[in-house]
């Protein structure tokens, strides 16, 4: 179905056009510095603040514009996520398991305490609770048992049966819930402009649209050759997550960036977006190519997915994601699509973040569409390694293997995303 544009309609973030990241100076980086961050978003700005407070000096390096990039594009969940409940972790991973699911815990407070603790960022931060849909009779009792396993371990989650969900979702398509309560919504672009602030604030050096080219020497002096000059730094951190390049080849190696594009629908009469989402929750379905949907603080409906892991144009995946919107939600039909816009998403191997150091390079990578709370907590971590005041978080004891035939992935993800489209079709 071809979407219903409204005459505002643009091809451009809509949360991008509502933040005004701080300006920073177009002029070269300083000569030397503790610290070298290589990227500017969620990840790198956390431990540019974390660091620069622990009395390092700091260098941001950003080859985008600031605020460009997936760390303002994407849907504003904050969500206590990794791919996997915590009796899988434990089983999978021992102890460390156990420790990574507690961390990832860690992580959604350390985000939810910087912007409603003293000083908050202002990002219309809400604590609106995840409700997760099953899409099919076949994913009842995976819901179910998650539901239990996060309960037995602590999380307030509660599992919904189908004639439980028009108190949560004004749908008919979904065959069970649960609701995680411990998850919250915001605006990614204030959120990430707070940032920014707060690392300016601790005395960074921020520098976009000047991108690190190459990083030669071992630790204790790094040499960064950036677009501007070059930098000596006794430490290299890189938190490019799915814009890695050839400044680390192998990070690149380690992870795919794969494309999700969202839809912003026209302002929703109050009466409508209430009967869309009468909680005002976080929604995500059980599909491997999922979608995932929410209000705005501005009372439209964002609707995010991808029908396939290979790249579309905007207008391709924007008529895609009206037509499911409208399946699920025909209260929403006559409904005006404002904006339409896409970015990438880091994808690992194991579906599990990463971060550690390689040739004396650290780095954090691979949330996997689930870094407002991970990649911002994990920056944070990072830096307090680096600076001797914490130990590396536990996934960087994880095995991190490069993607199998990295340069054709382009050629075989057509093929993976057809069995993750015959998978969601149970």
């Amino acid at each position: 179905m071809a979407a219903l544009l409204s005459g505002d309609y643009r091809e451009t973030c809509l949360w991008q056009e509502q933040a005004r990241p701080p300006e920073v100076a177009i002029a070269a980086p300083p000569r030397s510095a503790d610290l070298v961050v290589i990227g500017a978003g969620l990840c790198g700005l956390a431990a540019a603040r974390t660091a620069a407070a622990a009395g390092r000096s700091v260098v941001v390096l950003d080859k985008e514009r600031l605020g460009w990039g997936a760390s303002s594009r994407n849907g504003g969940m904050v969500i206590p996520e990794l791919k996997a409940g915590p009796s899988r972790l434990t089983r999978r991973y021992g102890p460390d398991g156990t420790e990574m699911f507690r961390q990832v815990n860690e992580a959604f407070d350390y985000v939810e305490d910087l912007v409603t603790g003293p000083g908050g960022i202002p990002c219309d931060y809400r604590r609106t609770g995840l409700l997760l849909l099953a899409h099919s009779p076949f994913q009842v009792s995976a819901v179910h048992h998650e539901a239990g396993d996060l309960a037995a371990h602590g999380q307030p989650a509660w599992f919904l049966r189908r004639e439980q969900l028009p108190a949560e979702v004004g749908s008919d398509q979904f065959a069970a819930g649960m609701v995680l309560e411990r998850t919250g919504g915001l605006h990614p672009a204030r959120f990430h402009a707070g940032m920014a602030r707060r690392a300016l604030e601790a005395g960074t050096h921020v520098h976009d649209r000047t991108a690190a080219t190459h990083i030669e020497g071992a630790p204790g002096r790094f040499r960064v050759l950036t677009t501007r000059g070059p930098i000596e730094a006794r430490d290299v951190f890189v938190a490019t997550n799915a814009y890695a390049d050839g400044v680390l080849p192998w990070l690149q190696r380690r992870m795919t960036p794969v494309s999700s594009y969202i839809i912003a629908t026209e302002v929703l009469d109050p009466d409508v977006a209430h009967s869309v989402s009468p909680q005002g929750r976080m929604m995500v379905d059980t599909k491997n190519l999922l979608f995932y949907w929410r209000l705005t603080p501005d009372g439209r409906l964002v609707f995010g997915g991808r029908r396939s892991l290979d790249p579309v144009d905007v207008p391709t995946a924007r008529d895609y994601l009206y037509d499911a919107m409208i399946r699920l939600h025909p209260q929403l039909a006559g409904t005006a699509i404002d904006r339409a816009w896409g970015g990438s998403v880091a994808i690992t191997l194991d579906r599990m973040p990463h971060a550690g150091r390689h040739g004396g390079i650290w780095y954090a990578t691979g949330c996997n569409g689930s870094g407002v709370a991970t990649n911002t907590w994990l920056g944070h971590r990072m830096a307090q390694t680096i600076t001797g005041s914490a130990p590396p978080p536990a996934v960087s004891r994880l095995r991190h293997s490069a993607i199998p035939a990295h340069r054709l992935a382009g050629s075989y993800l057509p093929l993976v995303s057809r069995w993750f489209t015959w998978q969601d079709s149970r």
